[in-house]
């Protein structure tokens, strides 16, 4: 169904010409909007059984122009259409004032997070990943002993968490951070750096103790922390951090975001280097 998503130059060229009768945006009538779903059957050849319908009509922000949403089963194309009903474009409107890099960012949330560097830097890097893991170990060794060395405080650090349910302590684990950091952020980073580090020594069952002994030092009340963590207190916050990436295109692990730019996988700190200096060499 990927192919629902694309639009075409000439269409989209085709429907600015067919908009230049009117400056005024209206709705599409119902049975324009009938005609665009018959087009787009045909279009990506959906089958007898599909039953696509047409939802949300309005005035579109563009002038001359309607817009709407086609559904099949749980998949939205959005479209527009010429005020005469000829023309249709596929695919989503998008504002060209608009910074799209800028905009990702205003969905990531940053208050009450632990943070490494400087809130003056430059390029903030938004981690989302899975203590369990093993891709996320190899980002992580990348992140803290490449990435933050190399340009210290010309970037800021976000760790947030993105745990995959097959793994069996990663939400746990997500969960146990955040109640470390509920006390201290000393004792988050700590737990942070060691459930990395130790991440084929932690289990289900021992993660407690486990967390007890990564956290010797900090001054961490274990009572406290003991009934944050029976408790899941943090949960909420967790699955907020999965809900976070999704909405900023994050479906796996580990995935970053740096100054708005996607970067998926456990990629080399050369990669890391692209954007980062791409950035700085744009803001000076």
């Amino acid at each position: 169904m990927k192919r629902m998503i694309r639009c075409s130059g000439a269409a989209v060229l085709l429907a600015l010409a067919g908009c230049t009768a009117t400056t005024t945006a209206v709705a599409p009538k119902p049975e324009d909007a009938d005609k665009v779903v018959g087009y787009f059957r045909k279009k990506v050849n959906l089958p007898a059984s599909a039953a696509p319908k047409v939802t949300d009509l309005k005035a579109s922000p563009i002038p001359g122009a309607g817009q709407g949403v086609i559904e099949v089963g749980n998949q939205k194309q959005p479209f527009l259409l010429s005020s005469d009903g000829r023309y249709a474009v596929f695919g989503s409107v998008e504002d060209l004032t608009v910074n799209p890099f800028e905009a990702v960012m205003k969905k990531i949330s940053l208050t009450g997070r632990a943070i490494k560097g400087p809130e003056t830097a430059k390029v903030t890097i938004v981690e989302y990943s899975d203590f369990q893991c093993p891709y996320c170990a190899r980002g992580y060794q990348t992140v803290e002993n490449e990435v933050l060395k190399e340009y210290g405080d010309k970037v800021r650090f976000v760790y947030k968490h993105f745990p995959l349910n097959f793994h069996p302590w990663a939400e746990l684990g997500a969960v146990a951070v955040e109640c470390a950091r509920q006390q201290n952020e000393p004792a988050y980073w700590k737990l942070y750096s060691a459930f990395f580090d130790h991440q084929r020594d932690v289990n289900p069952q021992n993660l407690k103790e486990k967390s007890h002994e990564y956290m010797a030092g900090t001054n961490i009340d274990k009572a406290q922390f003991d009934d944050c963590l029976d408790n899941k207190k943090t949960a909420d916050l967790v699955k907020a951090d999965q809900q976070e990436g999704t909405s900023v295109g994050v479906n796996g692990t580990p995935a970053f975001i740096i100054n708005g730019r996607l970067l998926s996988g456990a990629q080399p700190a050369a990669a890391f280097k692209a954007i980062i200096d791409d950035e700085l060499a744009s803001q000076k």
